[in-house]
């Protein structure tokens, strides 16, 4: 993988929410402003000829210190407001979904010769397995319910890290987020399995899926995306279907890419 796609998905991941230590950088610069407003307020009473100047410098400084912080302030406001959204928007779709599969284990089974004698025989339930939580997962895939999806496909990879499937199932949980917009976290799961799976089945797939990812997040990413068509290009050019090399060409076009 490209060291250009690497350093763009650090970008897209770092414009996603200011951390604490942008933070406290910030109030540090801000520290440092406001001691070197104290060590000018001081000049200026040992240079009375000055003062008027010295006390427009420091009107503009004291302006450009007060939008800084209430920016500050706004924008961590904003922060913990999407936050909380997005934690109470989780847990409800956590709760749906363990809701669904607990109503499917729940269902009783039903012998043959009970149903011929009109009779319903009700069983303990089964737990599902690893083939058919993956069935599962897979089923919400196909028919696009993506928060379903998202929520199966993380299930199964928390409960069985070691299963041969948990490759495919980070995909389909990438793709999963993309359809949901969440095409950071979308992009970011994309790239780690180029990186840590770059001959998987779902190789070509994954890199379109990236590239797309990458350019829905702002189109400020075109070049990135473009990057990503052309290590498809080097890497797969040879073995691409006649769809996909039909698919590579429109997207290159539509980006204007140059290479």
């Amino acid at each position: 993988m490209t060291l250009a796609l690497v350093s763009a998905l650090s970008h897209v991941s770092g414009a996603q929410a200011q951390t604490l230590g942008a933070v406290e950088q910030r109030l540090d610069r801000l520290e440092k402003v406001t001691r070197e407003l104290q060590r000018a307020t001081d000049r200026v009473s040992r240079s009375p000829s000055s003062r008027d100047d010295v006390y427009l410098q420091l009107d503009r400084r004291l302006a450009i210190l007060e939008r800084a912080i209430s920016s500050l302030v706004a924008a961590q406001e904003r922060d913990h407001q999407e936050l909380t959204t997005t934690v109470e928007q989780l847990q409800r779709m956590k709760r749906d979904v363990e809701a669904r599969l607990d109503a499917i284990e729940s269902l009783p089974q039903v012998e043959p010769a009970a149903q011929s004698a009109g009779a319903v025989a009700q069983t303990p339930p089964v737990p599902l397995d690893a083939d058919a939580r993956f069935t599962q997962a897979m089923d919400f895939a196909d028919r696009e319910e993506w928060p379903n999806a998202e929520l199966a496909f993380d299930t199964f990879i928390a409960s069985y890290p070691s299963d041969a499937r948990v490759p495919e199932a980070r995909y389909q949980l990438g793709r999963a987020f993309e359809g949901q917009g969440k095409h950071a976290q979308a992009a970011q799961i994309f790239l780690d399995l180029y990186q840590g799976h770059p001959d998987a089945p779902f190789a070509v797939p994954n890199l379109f899926a990236l590239a797309e990812a990458l350019g829905a997040i702002s189109p400020e990413n075109a070049e990135q995306a473009c990057d990503v068509y052309s290590e498809i290009e080097v890497t797969h050019g040879k073995t691409l279907s006649v769809d996909q090399r039909s698919q590579l060409l429109d997207r290159r076009l539509s980006l204007k890419c140059s290479k």
